[in-house]
């Protein structure tokens, strides 16, 4: 078998109509039931983002769509190949449910395994499916937010955290539920409970979840560093949470996560800085991990332009590579600890065709000295991106003893417009599938298989394929942070939780 084996002949899926299947932008879940595999895509992620700059914003021919159709979609796959892809669920018009982000596999009671798809929309619904064909979105009075986030079982329980993109002062939102086609989700965190104490409590919007040493852990956003916590027992419980990590790792600037992972007794976490921003002017990730007895590590960050760093495995942030803005996936898989990540290279054209379509409008915002020095900027970096020959597109690396990591590949899989590993999956089989995220042509789910691998050290190749694009963004980091924040100023910030 070869290592990695590519399961969608059509980008996005839908053979029958291309420019629905360009527009399932993220494999942004998935799961199994019986001999199928199932994927929740993202629709038209970053297309919403620039449209939601300004009204009538001119949309680069690289993401736009026509006509576009936001609606989220649940494909399957049979897992022996005998079947192609096809479709089992489109969200109802006016739904206005954009994708699913998470979706799980659950036995309530026990018995027969059921999916649960969470959604991203107005506000967050939960569907569930016994057979993999026939979908119903469960009653709910309940949940608040209007995304889910992450989804866990535990104890004969779903746990499942949301956030609100439109309030950022929600706070934790965290629920339970054996089954919530039949028994209502179950808040577990309020802050107006008789003696909450914040200190034993998270309060800040839950961004990843992850079962660890019999607990639940859960991590948080927070604009002075991101933060880890978890229960003292199996099962949350008021004013019976520990925090272990705050202050984004040692550095305030990571101030969100986007994945977890557990490998060896470990927790790995990883941390991203603040987003729009970082899209905007690269800054790679940082991981940790955190061991049973609360103590934790730095194993990959720093200064992302020196060779060397004072993490664990001797990498800086990104894995030595500025591109590498998050972490995307942390699993572990047949003895090996594998972690992809989301390659904002990709997006360096992106950005150039977006400033270049709208010159006009930010000549008026910005001045018209300062657009065309932002616009050459971002015209050096994809010049140089491709003089280099850089390899644009996601990564992914491997670690047998979680410390010491080998690049897997660099190049999205040999195909630059898959700028994200956005899920990693081990099916009830222990078979591995890896879905990207892709924009440009839609996203990719591929079959794994590790043991043919064949992986080299990670060293310093990209500190110094990229020591030109650091003079530039070093010479021109004043201006461009200045001027950032005004065209940022358009986009509401909830927007970009949805990229995630």
């Amino acid at each position: 078998m070869l290592s990695f084996k590519n399961l969608t002949p059509t980008n996005g899926f839908d053979s029958g109509n291309l420019n629905n299947a360009r527009q399932n932008n993220y494999a942004w879940s998935m799961s199994d039931l019986g001999d199928y595999i199932y994927v929740g895509t993202g629709r038209n992620i970053p297309l919403n983002i620039i449209a939601a700059i300004v009204p009538g914003v001119q949309l680069p021919a690289l993401i736009s769509a026509n006509p576009i159709d936001n609606l989220a979609e649940i494909w399957r796959y049979r897992k022996d190949g005998s079947l192609p892809w096809e479709r089992v669920y489109k969200a109802p018009v006016n739904s206005g449910i954009i994708g699913f982000r998470y979706m799980i596999t659950h036995r309530p009671f026990g018995g027969n395994p059921c999916l649960y798809a969470a959604t991203v929309g107005p506000s967050p619904q939960v569907l569930k499916s016994t057979n993999g064909v026939n979908w119903f979105v469960l009653p709910d009075s309940v949940l608040q937010g209007n995304s889910s986030r992450a989804m866990v079982v535990q104890k004969g329980k779903i746990y499942m955290s949301t956030i609100s993109e439109q309030d950022e002062t929600a706070g934790a939102l965290l629920y339970s539920s054996p089954d919530p086609e039949f028994y209502p989700w179950e808040s577990l965190i309020d802050p107006d409970a008789p003696g909450f104490d914040p200190s034993k409590n998270p309060t800040g919007p839950i961004w990843n979840m992850e079962v660890f040493n019999n607990r639940i852990y859960v991590t948080v956003s927070d604009p002075n560093g991101a933060q880890v916590w978890r229960t003292n027992g199996p099962e949350p419980k008021l004013n019976d949470w520990t925090l272990i990590v705050d202050r984004g790792f040692g550095n305030p600037a990571n101030v969100i996560t986007l994945a977890t992972g557990v490998f060896k007794d470990h927790l790995y976490v990883s941390a991203t800085k603040e987003l729009p921003l970082s899209w905007l002017i690269p800054r790679g990730c940082d991981i940790i991990r955190i061991n049973k007895r609360d103590e934790w590590e730095l194993v990959v960050g720093g200064n992302p332009f020196l060779p060397a760093s004072n993490s664990a495995s001797g990498l800086g942030s990104g894995f030595n590579n500025p591109f590498n803005v998050y972490a995307w996936q942390i699993r572990e898989h047949k003895g090996k600890l594998l972690i992809t990540t989301f390659d904002d290279s990709s997006n360096m054209q992106l950005i150039l065709d977006t400033l270049l379509a709208n010159r006009t409008a930010l000549e008026e915002r910005i001045g018209s000295t300062v657009t065309n020095i932002l616009i050459g900027i971002y015209r050096s970096i994809v010049e140089i991106l491709n003089a280099i020959r850089y390899p644009i597109g996601f990564d992914l690396y491997t670690s047998t003893d979680g410390i010491h990591f080998s690049k897997v590949f660099l190049n999205g899989l040999n195909n630059r417009n898959n700028y994200g590993g956005r899920i990693l999956y081990e099916d009830s089989s222990k078979c591995l599938y890896l879905g990207t995220a892709n924009p440009f042509e839609g996203c990719e789910v591929w079959k794994v298989n590790p043991k043919d691998w064949n992986p080299k050290p990670c060293n310093d190749d990209h500190y110094k394929g990229l020591r030109e694009i650091r003079k530039i963004m070093v010479k021109n980091f004043r201006v461009m942070n200045e001027n950032m924040p005004a065209v940022l100023d358009f986009i509401p910030k909830h927007f970009t939780q949805k990229f995630c």
